[in-house]
Formats: structure tokens, C-alpha cells, sequence
């Protein structure tokens, strides 16, 4: 299963998640499931009624406290960001995707942060946004290679684990504060 959990304004391209679902409509044991409400996922709801894409699975926001489980259900999370926003933006479900420690496919500026994460830490596939051929064959390379999905899995959880030490960066936090206020002391 594909999953995409989170906002689709502005800054995301909701037609990447149809798609993903065209794509693999023949594909009996593939869903594309879209956790999100407003705009992007009205499009996504009136596309797929419009084209009878019975594999894309639209659902309102899940309380907080189920999204944990709700990533864990996923074999491979999306992240998408429009070109444009790649100047000035991160996607922060990211992050999230990494703890959940599932593969990521993403279609983003190769040159934003988030892509550079996800390559550096082999935990997936990103295409540039505007690729929609490459954005399907990274989802197809992932679903149709259970032993790359896994392997980019566990990289994503230990980036996750690496990077999001709560010990170390309490004391990076920590000695920020102190030089902080030693600087001031010294005025």
C-alpha cells in the first residue's frame, strides 16, 4: 500500500496521487489510501469518482494518537512538494516517515532538504515533481522490489534513530543555551 497522510495545499500536486492510483488500478493487492481533507483531497475524491479508481482510498485526518498506526500500515509513504516550494520548504511528514520506518517515495525538488535527506540516508526513491514518469517507475521500483522497500525501510528508522536522539539533542539544545547565556553575562 501507498500512503500519503497529511495537509495538500497549495504546496503539493494532489494529481500525483491519481496518478499513482491509474497506475496500478490493475493491480489487485496495490492501494493508493490518501489521509487528508480541504482542497487537494477534494480533487483526489471527485478524480477518483469521475475515473472509477476503485484502488484510491480517500480518508478523513485520524486522531493523533492512531498516527503511529496508521504509517506502520504502510509499505511505502509518499511525500510530494511542488517545485516552487522547494525554495522554501521542508515537508515536516517527512520526518514522521522516517521514524515509522517505511520506505519513502517522493516527488520533490532533488535540491530541497527533504530529497537530500531521503538520498543521503538511502530511504527511498525521489523524483523532481514535474516527473511523473520517474515519480511511477521510483513507486513501481519500491512495490515490485520487496528486498530495496525493506532495505530503504530500515535506513529510514535508522536516519530516524541517528538524527532524532532525544539525549544528544537535549545537550546540543543544552550548551546552545549555556553559550547564550554566558554571552550575555559578559555585556
Amino acid at each position: 500500500m501507498l500512503l500519503y497522510a497529511g495537509t495538500l495545499g497549495l504546496k503539493h500536486d494532489p494529481e500525483l496521487l491519481c496518478h499513482l492510483a491509474r497506475r496500478f488500478r490493475a493491480a489487485p493487492d496495490v492501494r493508493v489510501v490518501v489521509v487528508s481533507e480541504g482542497i487537494g483531497a477534494d480533487h483526489i475524491a471527485r478524480v477518483a469518482a469521475a475515473e472509477r479508481l476503485d484502488n484510491l482510498v480517500m480518508l478523513p485526518f485520524q486522531p493523533y494518537a492512531a498516527l503511529p498506526d496508521v504509517l506502520a500500515s504502510a509499505d511505502v509513504l509518499v511525500v510530494v512538494l511542488e517545485a516552487g516550494a522547494g525554495i522554501y520548504s521542508v515537508p515536516s511528514k517527512l520526518l514522521a516517515y522516517l521514524c515509522a520506518g517505511r520506505a519513502v517515495l517522493g516527488a520533490m525538488p532533488l535540491d530541497n532538504l527533504a530529497a537530500r535527506i531521503v538520498a543521503r540516508a538511502d530511504a527511498g526513491l525521489v523524483a523532481a515533481p514535474g516527473d511523473v514518469t520517474g515519480f511511477l517507475a521510483a513507486a513501481e521500483s519500491l512495490l515490485e522490489t520487496p528486498a530495496r522497500r525493506d532495505a530503504a525501510a530500515a535506513a529510514a528508522r535508522r536516519y530516524a534513530e541517528r538524527s532524532f536522539d532525544i539525549a544528544a539533542i537535549t545537550t546540543r539544545f543544552e550548551a546552545v543555551l549555556a553559550a547564550a547565556a554566558d554571552h550575555a553575562r559578559s555585556r
